[in-house]
C-alpha cells in the first residue's frame, strides 16, 4: 500500500479518514459497451462468468439512445455469456464516461471494477483484487493489464490477433508517473465504492478521452493504492473503432493539457518517501527547477548555432574532436 489519507492519518496518530472495506468485499462489475461488437461482449462476460471469485455482480451499462438496441443486445448474450447476477443498465445522452457514472449510481458491490466490451480478464482476476483488498481494506487496487494488437478488418470488433502479447503498462502504479501520463487502463483497477460515495467521486462527464485517468489520480491521492502483480487482463489494441482510432490526436493532446491543468489546481498528496524522489529533481532555491534551466540553456545553444549553418558545422566538428581526444591517446 501507498499514500492516501489513511497513510496520512497514521503518520499524524489520527483515525482513520477513509471508509475502509470488509476483509471480503463483494465486486460489482461495470461493463461498458455500445451494442456494436456483439461477439466480443459474448467474450467478455463469458470471461466474467468464469471468475472464481463468488461475491460479485455484473452491470451490463448499453450506451445508446435506441431503448430497442438495449432489447437486442439482451436477447443476443449466449447462456455462457450471462455470469451469474447479471443485470442491465439503458445509459443514454453524454459521451463516454456517462455509462461509467451510470454505473457507479446503479452499483451494489464493495469494489467496483471496470471493462470495455473488447477486453478479457482471466478467471482470477476479482479474486486476486480480492486478496489484496483484504490486506489493505479500502484502498485502490492495481493489477497488471497486457495489451496486444487486434485487427476488425475494418469492421468494430476484434477478429484475430495481429501481434504478441506485450507488457507495455507499468508493474506497479506511481503517483508521480500519473501526474503526467496515465500508466493504468480501465480494466487494471477495483476502486472502493464507499470512498468514491463519501468524496463525491465520479468520471469527468466533460473530458471527452482520458476520463480513467483523471479519476484514478484522484482516487489514488485520498485512498492510497495497493500494487499486485498478477496478470489479470487483455487490453485488446484494436485498429478500427475504438477512441485511440476515431478521435481526432488533437483531442488527446488538448485533454491531456486538461487533466493536467486539472490535477495541478488541488494539492497533491504523494506517498510517503516520493520528497526523496522530487528531491532529486535537483531543484535550485529561488530559481525554480535545474532542469528547467539546462534545457533553457540547450534551446539558447541550439537557436544560435541554427542561424548560422557554418557555425553549426564547426561547434559540430569541435564536439567530436572533443570526444576523440577524451576516447584516444594522443588525439
Amino acid at each position: 500500500m501507498s499514500g492516501g489519507l489513511n497513510e496520512l492519518a497514521a503518520s499524524l496518530g489520527l483515525d482513520a479518514l477513509v471508509p475502509v472495506t470488509p476483509v471480503e468485499p463483494s465486486f460489482t462489475t461495470i461493463v461498458r459497451t455500445q451494442g456494436r461488437r456483439p461477439e466480443s461482449l459474448a467474450e467478455a462476460l463469458a470471461s466474467i462468468a468464469a471468475q472464481t471469485h463468488g461475491d460479485h455482480e455484473t452491470l451490463l451499462v448499453v450506451h445508446t439512445d435506441d431503448a430497442a438496441l438495449v432489447e437486442a443486445v439482451e436477447r443476443g448474450l449466449p447462456a455462457d455469456a450471462r455470469p451469474a447476477r447479471l443485470r442491465t443498465v439503458h445509459a443514454t445522452g453524454g459521451g463516454r464516461s456517462r455509462p461509467l457514472n451510470a454505473g457507479l449510481d446503479a452499483a451494489e458491490g464493495d469494489y467496483v471494477c471496470f471493462l470495455d466490451d473488447d477486453d478479457l480478464v482471466t478467471e482470477d482476476w476479482l479474486a486476486s483484487f480480492a486478496t489484496a483488498a483484504a490486506e489493505a481494506p479500502g484502498t485502490m487496487i492495481r493489477a497488471v493489464t497486457l495489451s496486444q494488437a487486434w485487427t476488425t478488418d475494418g469492421g468494430t470488433q476484434p477478429v484475430r490477433a495481429t501481434g504478441p502479447v506485450e507488457r507495455p503498462f507499468a508493474d506497479r502504479f506511481d503517483l508521480l508517473a500519473h501526474l503526467s501520463h496515465n500508466e493504468t487502463p480501465l480494466c487494471s483497477v477495483a476502486l472502493p465504492r464507499a470512498a468514491m460515495a463519501t468524496f463525491g467521486l465520479r468520471f469527468d462527464e466533460d473530458l471527452p478521452v482520458f476520463e480513467d485517468w483523471e479519476l484514478f489520480v484522484r482516487v489514488a491521492q485520498l485512498c492510497g493504492v495497493t500494487s499486485i502483480s498478477a496478470e489479470t487482463s487483455l487490453y485488446r489494441r484494436l485498429d478500427h473503432g475504438n477512441a485511440n482510432t476515431d478521435e481526432d490526436e488533437a483531442i488527446w493532446h488538448e485533454t491531456h493539457a486538461r487533466v493536467i491543468d486539472r490535477l495541478s489546481d488541488r494539492p497533491v498528496l504523494a506517498p510517503i518517501g516520493d520528497a526523496r524522489r522530487l528531491a532529486s529533481a535537483h531543484f535550485i532555491p529561488g530559481e525554480g527547477s535545474r532542469h528547467d534551466a539546462e534545457l533553457a540553456a540547450l534551446r539558447a545553444e541550439h537557436d544560435a548555432l541554427t542561424r548560422s549553418p557554418l557555425r553549426m558545422v564547426s561547434a559540430f566538428l569541435g564536439r567530436v574532436r572533443g570526444a576523440l581526444r577524451a576516447r584516444l591517446p594522443g588525439a
